[in-house]
């Protein structure tokens, strides 16, 4: 009869202090650090100038904002005049609401009852010289 025989293989023991794969457990490699601060100083530098465009635009909608409000208040206050055929042109004024903005007023009849009044609001921005201008009718009553 024949026999089976088992063989058993070796057993090798792991060494304790074996030294580390340097390719596997090393870490991030300096390339992909400079990249990935390289992604990041573009993302930094496009969030910042889009904080600078977005301040300047905020800026400019202010001193509109200022600019129409002004408008508004001169205008309703020469709605309160009973005769506004006798009102003269407006040079230069100021309202003490609206700091460093000045207005001057105009009138020109262009009917029997009524009178378009022309208010230019300016400002300065920068030190360059800013206006807008508004128009309306008001009626003799």
């Amino acid at each position: 009869m024949s026999r089976l025989h088992l063989h058993r293989l070796p057993v090798y023991p792991l060494p304790v202090n074996s030294a580390p794969n340097p390719r596997r457990d090393s870490g991030f490699t300096l390339l992909e650090i400079l990249i990935a601060l390289l992604i990041l100083i573009v993302s930094l530098v496009s969030v910042f100038a889009l904080f600078g465009a977005a301040s300047a635009s905020h800026r400019r909608a202010v001193a509109s904002q200022n600019s129409a409000q002004l408008a508004y208040t001169v205008l309703a206050e020469l709605e309160q005049v009973p005769n506004p055929g006798v009102l003269t042109n407006m040079v230069g004024k100021t309202h003490a609401s609206f700091d460093g903005y000045t207005y001057d007023v105009t009138f020109k009849q262009v009917g029997m009852n009524e009178i378009e009044a022309v208010v230019t609001i300016r400002w300065k921005k920068a030190g360059k010289d800013q206006s807008e201008v508004y128009t309306t009718i008001l009626l003799k009553r």
